[in-house]
């Protein structure tokens, strides 16, 4: 914890210090101090130094500290403005039988990226405190019987509802209450309830340059009785709880792109592309050859792998991305808890996506309720423990995005339990294989409630009688 506060203020002052303005302040005050010096009568240089320091203290207190308060006052305000959004939680209800491949839900996380919103002036960002508004994708088991929702913000959800209709023309989506009320209010109210958590959040061992293992990969065998879909794992995991046990996975994302007051800096594109050069660069083989004559001709390869890799990394890239965080939480009655459920069933599906030479997911450690003494900070596992357990429901209860900068994060955080929730960025691609319809080559009976009739809608040259008033009301 000491390590991330420290790294906190450090990053502080390297971003102050980058900043021109900075410089020109501590230009112009060494200036003044220039024709300062002869008027303080100081007998040495120190003394001379000291008199400076003592009449100019305010202004590197002042730039020292200023950058701190921003971050202070701009995560206040949105958390402000994130309190005042109204959201929707929306059930997706699956036919019998899903034609489409995950290429579907694809492109319908395409159509919810083109939805971002982004402060565009001063008064948006540090009086408003607008956020980009975020998704979040879950599957949820309840004693076995395994959901799909989404949940949105009010004000888009019949956009959203119709990015999913125009590539899924068949499923049900029905606004439902929050599942989150069958969850305790609090780790008291747990223990009060004879039950127990575990839980934590994935993040990719790698840059996020390398994409993981993704659908057209599961897909790619020419053979149709080889093909699989990898959300078929988390079904069958998830559907082996008992009556009373809750398993709910959470993707929260968040489009990412140009930031309009950061002279249209892509955090996506721009981020990596000094990366993906050195990767085109080492990819290279140069070999050199002599011919007959004796002329020496030189000309560059690169193995198979390294262009499948290139490939990926320029590919993943070409995509739009969203900030995401990847969640999930086991509750049990103690009488059935067992923490080798999450560790080895969910944290082994998650695994599947490893991609050889590319991507795969990791624990946050520091995050994980599971904390031992040989873990760091090395003092007081149970508490850290149980403080783990404390943050960690109340997030997925929120569905709490991890804050923007360091202050934000100083002040959520405890003294035995750092706020350490941590963004990464994924491609659409790769978050249609974590989040999709399952389709028609998963066996979900034992663990999906199907929609029995086709979804279409009304004849063409309906007769519509009555006026206005009751035209409205079947809209």
């Amino acid at each position: 914890m000491l390590k991330d506060i420290f790294g906190g203020f450090a990053d502080i002052l390297a971003d102050l210090f980058s900043k021109w303005e900075i410089w020109l302040a501590i230009f112009v005050a060494g200036l003044a101090g220039v024709f300062f010096l002869p008027f303080t009568g100081a007998a040495s240089l120190w003394e001379a130094l000291w008199y400076f320091l003592k009449f100019t203290w305010w202004l590197w207190v002042f730039m020292i500290l200023f950058n701190g308060f921003k971050e202070l006052w701009l995560h206040y305000r949105q958390e402000k403005f994130k309190k005042n959004l109204k959201w929707a939680l929306l059930e997706l209800r699956v036919p019998r039988n899903i034609l489409k491949s995950p290429q579907a839900m694809e492109q319908v996380l395409t159509s919810i990226h083109a939805l971002r919103n982004k402060h565009a002036n001063f008064r948006e960002k540090y009086i408003d405190g607008e956020v980009t508004r975020w998704f979040s994708l879950e599957m949820v088991s309840l004693g076995g019987e395994i959901h799909f929702y989404i949940r949105v913000v009010a004000a888009l959800k019949n956009l959203v509802e119709a990015s999913f209709f125009s590539y899924y023309p068949d499923i049900d989506i029905v606004e439902v209450p929050d599942y989150i009320g069958k969850l305790p209010g609090s780790v008291t109210r747990m223990y009060e309830n004879a039950y127990d958590l575990w839980g934590t959040e994935m993040l990719l061992s790698k840059d996020e340059l390398y994409p993981i293992k993704t659908y057209a990969d599961f897909e790619s065998s020419p053979d149709e009785d080889k093909r699989f879909d990898p959300i078929s794992s988390f079904l069958e995991v998830m559907g082996k709880l008992n009556k009373n046990e809750i398993v709910g996975i959470q993707l929260l994302i968040a489009p990412a792109g140009k930031d309009p007051m950061d002279n249209d800096y892509d955090a996506w594109t721009d981020k990596w592309k000094e990366k993906l050069e050195e990767l085109r660069q080492q990819s290279k083989k140069t070999k050199t050859t002599i011919g007959i004559d004796d002329t020496m001709s030189t000309f560059t390869m690169r193995s198979p792998r390294q262009t499948e890799i290139l490939k990926a990394a320029e590919e993943n890239l070409s995509k739009p991305a969203f900030d995401t965080v990847v969640r999930f939480v086991y509750l049990s009655p103690k009488a059935t808890f067992t923490d080798s459920y999450p560790r080895r069933g969910l944290i082994g599906a998650f695994s599947q996506y490893a991609a050889l030479d590319m991507n795969n997911f990791t624990q946050n450690y520091n995050v994980s309720t599971r904390t031992r003494i040989w873990d760091s900070p090395y003092v007081f596992p149970k508490t850290r423990g149980e403080y783990r357990k404390a943050r960690l429901l109340y997030n997925y209860k929120d569905r709490e995005v991890p804050p923007e900068n360091f202050m934000g994060r100083f002040m959520t955080s405890y003294f035995f339990n750092w706020n350490a929730s941590k963004t990464f960025m994924m491609n659409t691609k790769c978050l249609a294989t974590l989040f999709h319809i399952p389709t028609a080559i998963v066996l979900t009976e034992p663990h999906l409630k199907h929609l029995e009739s086709r979804r279409t809608g009304p004849p063409a040259g309906l007769a519509i009688f009555g006026g206005e008033e009751e035209i409205e009301r079947y809209k």
